[in-house]
């Protein structure tokens, strides 16, 4: 019988205890034995006996678990049950909301063995993974201020909210990047803000470069050189009118296996949460997360 940790958010967007019952009993149902841990203030707790690890939460949540997979040295596949507020990962690799469906896609992807999974090269900044994406801009100034209370109650329109109150005092601060291309290539380019995204979506459904996937073993780097309101709200319609933001909103993207930026720029998003103090370089870990479907 496959062992499986159910690691479960509490306090993310749209927890409810009687749906994670109702997930822990499907995949019961289905032949896995389950144990239930919840995170913590200080991140995600792990049994260290599992076969495969189900993530009931956000990105976030999903984060905190490599970490803590990293930190105690464990290498098991992935699985995950939507509960947070946007989903970026849970979005791509299109995981059923329902609890019934989601373990019954797990089981028999389980059951048909790894050769099918996603095999996702795993990027970290510094030490910290990055789960999905990460962002560096008026953006994640918004995301500084967004307030958890609001969250909890409307979701990802509190992320909108912050937003519009960053309006009043827009930020810009030009950085230096330095990095290697996918090809082996190096650059440098000087922006206002940047935007680096592992998986194919970004803020929710939208897709900002067409290479961006997490199977794939490359970062996209979106760079906007002069980050005006004008200019992000160019960006954004773009992004919502899934035109290409490098034409219409004069970003620049590359795919990446390599960047830094000039300093420790703050503050930084990192899968929809604010980080006041990070590395300033990304690069590739050596894992790779695979995920079950």
């Amino acid at each position: 019988m496959p062992t499986l940790d159910l690691v479960y958010n509490p306090v993310s967007g749209s927890f409810r205890k009687d749906r994670m019952e109702r997930l822990a009993a499907a995949f019961e149902q289905r032949g896995f034995s389950v144990e239930k841990l919840g995170t913590k203030a200080d991140g995600a707790q792990l049994s260290g006996r599992a076969d495969l690890i189900c993530v009931h939460g956000g990105d976030g949540t999903l984060r905190d678990t490599i970490q803590a997979m990293m930190a105690q040295g464990i290498d098991v596949p992935l699985c995950i049950a939507r509960s947070g507020t946007i989903n970026l990962v849970a979005r791509e690799l299109d995981y059923p909301k329902d609890p019934e469906k989601l373990a019954q896609k797990v089981a028999d992807a389980w059951a048909r063995g790894p050769e099918g999974w996603v095999h996702s090269p795993l990027y970290t900044l510094g030490e910290m993974p990055i789960a999905s994406c990460l962002s560096i801009g008026p953006d994640s100034h918004a995301v500084a201020q967004v307030s958890g209370t609001l969250k909890k109650r409307i979701g990802r329109f509190a992320y909108a909210v912050a937003m519009l109150r960053q309006l009043r005092e827009w930020p810009r601060n030009p950085m230096t990047i330095r990095g290697e291309m996918a090809e082996g290539a190096g650059f440098e380019c000087e922006a206002e803000a940047a935007i680096v995204s592992h998986g194919a979506l970004y803020a929710g459904p939208f897709r900002l470069s067409p290479k961006a996937a997490l199977a794939a073993d490359s970062i996209e780097l979106i760079t906007l050189r002069r980050c005006t309101r004008l200019g992000m709200l160019g960006f954004v319609i773009a992004a919502m009118l899934r035109l290409p933001v490098e034409k219409f909103a004069f970003a620049e993207i590359r795919s990446c296996r390599r960047v830094a930026f000039d300093r420790c720029v703050t503050p930084v998003q990192v899968d929809g949460d604010h980080m006041p103090e990070c590395a300033f370089a990304i690069g590739p870990s050596g894992r790779t997360i695979r995920y079950v479907v």
